[in-house]
């Protein structure tokens, strides 16, 4: 799986460590059983998605485990199938409308996704793609993500109560600056001339990153650092400055979330020189989901990958790979759910750019055919085109198997695969056969 992750690549960039280094794949997974799997009848769950109707009535025993729980974690195997996006919209619908959830959050940057909600709460809204191309990584740039936006606006347009798109990444900072300007403009003159100080410290760190995808670009290590640290410590001190200052019922979370954004942001130049160890990303989206449900009653469904919402460490020692799920279970013993999904075999949509951006062009890849002894290669031999599994039903037949991971970009062979016992990783996970291409907007 050849995936970089900003937090890895920002550590190589901070130590002068080769980036290469750290884009090579995880050796592969070993095939530690490659017998075909004999399940019990009774443990595959078909599913009909030929409408949302009859999907609703085939997941009924799934989402009666997800109900009650705060936080729903629904994954993704790759960044780019269609089918993953389609039916994690249906689920969240279903969630929303039955169960009470009013929040789903993307592995997003937090104030973009903000920029996005505004839209959704507006009496009316044209065409959202603008908005879609500006705020969100390439990979919610597709009709399956509109889909679900245009549903969440209708849907809040004819209910009192109102569902929300946020986000629990901070990979971007300067939406977030901007908006701690705009609540912030009629304050003290330092707050606001802090806030133009983070508008500039964010705006050349998000040209930084997405620079790492033309080689063209010199990169500027000694700049870059003393800019990322200077963002921290006006971070640090508009927080301060902010103490005293008594905010609007309406300010306050908005500013709340965009500080937060910021300190998540900087805090790849903050933990290497104070801390002296990497910025965990995981650990970030984490806190930020917790912050999302910091009032009673509250819960939330994310859409992030299988490798950040398992609830075990894909890549051992890797504090920025599935060490979400496990941060948000010591968070929320029992409160937590994790769905993850995959496939055999079909297209995905993917991009050859190094730092996922708004901008990165994806493409269709077909998918490679999964390896002999894989979950992947197990499961498209039994019979239902789309079923769940309840993991902990798997019992003698949950063994170490390699499971397919791919992430942004379109590698999908040997290299993409982890060794897993599905339940240490998932509650249950959603196996759709032949997958397609995200269509691009």
């Amino acid at each position: 799986m050849k995936t970089i992750f900003r937090s890895l690549l920002a550590a190589a960039l901070l130590t002068g460590t080769s980036v290469a280094s750290f884009a090579q794949s995880a050796p592969a997974a070993p095939a530690a059983d490659t017998a075909r799997i004999t399940l019990d009848a009774s443990v595959v769950n078909a599913v009909n998605t030929q409408s949302f109707y009859l999907f609703r009535q085939a997941v009924q025993p799934l989402i009666k485990q997800m109900r009650d729980k705060k936080v729903v974690a629904l994954g993704e195997g790759t960044h780019g199938s269609a089918e993953f996006y389609k039916l994690r919209f249906w689920l969240t619908r279903i969630l929303m409308e039955d169960a009470g959830f009013t929040q789903v959050a993307l592995e997003n940057t937090y104030a973009d996704c903000y920029r996005l909600n505004q839209a959704l709460h507006s009496r009316t809204v044209g065409d959202l793609k603008p908005l879609m191309k500006k705020h969100l990584l390439s990979i919610w740039q597709n009709r399956e993500t509109e889909e679900m936006l245009n549903w969440m606006h209708t849907y809040n347009t004819s209910h009192l109560r109102k569902v929300e798109l946020q986000g629990i990444d901070g990979m971007f900072g300067s939406t977030a600056a901007e908006v701690l300007r705009e609540q912030l403009a009629r304050t003290t003159p330092e707050i606001k001339a802090l806030t133009e100080q983070l508008v500039q410290h964010t705006q050349y760190q998000d040209k930084t990153w997405v620079n790492l995808n033309d080689r063209s670009i010199p990169f500027k290590r000694p700049e870059m650092l003393a800019n990322g640290w200077s963002g921290y410590e006006a971070t640090a001190k508009l927080e301060k400055a902010l103490a005293g200052v008594k905010l609007t019922r309406q300010q306050a979370p908005v500013v709340a979330g965009g500080l937060k954004n910021l300190h998540h942001y900087f805090d790849t130049f903050y933990q290497p020189k104070v801390n002296k160890q990497e910025s965990s990303r995981d650990s970030l989206m984490a806190e930020m989901t917790k912050f999302l449900v910091r009032d009673k009653g509250s819960k939330v469904i994310v859409w992030a990958h299988d490798f950040h919402v398992a609830r075990r460490l894909v890549v051992p020692g890797d504090n920025n790979g599935g060490g979400t799920g496990k941060f948000l279970e010591r968070m929320f013993p029992g409160q937590y759910f994790v769905l993850g999904t995959t496939t055999a075999t079909g297209t995905v949509a993917a991009t050859n750019h190094r730092f996922i951006a708004p901008s990165s062009p994806m493409a269709s890849y077909p998918l490679e055919a999964p390896i002999a002894g894989s979950w992947e290669a197990s499961l498209q031999a039994l019979t239902p085109a789309v079923f769940y599994l309840n993991t902990h039903q798997l019992q003698a037949a949950d063994v170490r198997r390699p499971h397919r991971l791919v992430g942004y970009g379109p590698e999908s062979g040997k290299d993409s695969y982890f060794p897993f016992k599905l339940s240490e990783a998932y509650d249950a996970l959603l196996f759709v056969r032949q997958t397609t291409a995200a269509t691009p907007l």
